[in-house]
């Protein structure tokens, strides 16, 4: 897959993960999602290479490397017991 994810973030979310401090972003478990990622969990379809953030609906971005979307029942920001796990790499 030759582009990138764009998601937009609140802006305290934003600057966490501009930051550093915040390395996984994390979805619901929905349709929408589950159309998106399953697909490359299940190996279908390459993994997008980089993640775009996008500070609410406004120009300001920043770009992270993402290294792997999983399914995840782990304790999240999100406090659901099912979420889909973007884990983060280093900012570009």
């Amino acid at each position: 897959m030759n582009c990138d994810l764009h998601l937009v973030l609140k802006h305290c979310w934003f600057e966490k993960i501009k930051s550093g401090e915040k390395n996984f972003e994390y979805r619901k478990r929905s349709d929408y999602w589950d159309k998106r990622f399953l697909p490359i969990v299940n190996g279908k379809k390459d993994i997008w290479k980089y993640v775009i953030f996008h500070d609410g609906y406004t120009n300001i971005t920043i770009k992270r490397k993402l290294i792997s979307v999983s399914v995840s029942n782990k304790p999240n920001d999100l406090n659901l017991d099912c979420v889909w796990e973007l884990k983060l790499g280093d900012m570009i």
